[in-house]
């Protein structure tokens, strides 16, 4: 479950952010997770109810934005959402490798332009 991994990075940074200001409670804490983190929602959710008993995010409310795939053709440039992602892990070499169904693009490498990033957006604090 690596979405606790996730979660530790998110605290993180929420920890060094309200450290810095006088923070009696976060109400609300944005996430942008990309589809290619194979990140879950509610392992997200179980995760950050984890890191926040105890401190002053319990009780916040975790918004999870879903950041679909959108990839460019290196043949004809053109851009598209991308519908069906798969990954495979090769154990040998250690490497994360996406498949991509390629919605009739003319290139066999797409160029990923969007849904790879896990990104803390907001935290709604009240002081």
């Amino acid at each position: 479950m690596h979405e606790m991994a996730l979660m530790n990075g998110v605290f993180e940074v929420i920890e060094r952010a309200i450290s810095e200001h006088d923070v009696q409670r976060v109400l609300q804490v944005r996430l942008k997770v990309g589809e290619l983190t194979n990140a879950d929602k509610e392992a997200l959710e179980l995760a950050f109810e984890a890191y926040a008993k105890g401190t002053p995010c319990e009780g916040a409310e975790l918004i999870v934005q879903r950041i679909p795939v959108k990839a460019r053709c290196t043949i004809c440039q053109q851009e598209f959402l991308v519908n069906n992602v798969i990954s495979h892990v090769r154990l040998q070499l250690g490497l994360h490798l996406i498949y991509i169904a390629l919605n009739n693009a003319k290139s066999k490498q797409p160029l990923i332009q969007m849904g790879q990033k896990f990104l803390l957006k907001e935290i709604e604090i009240c002081a």
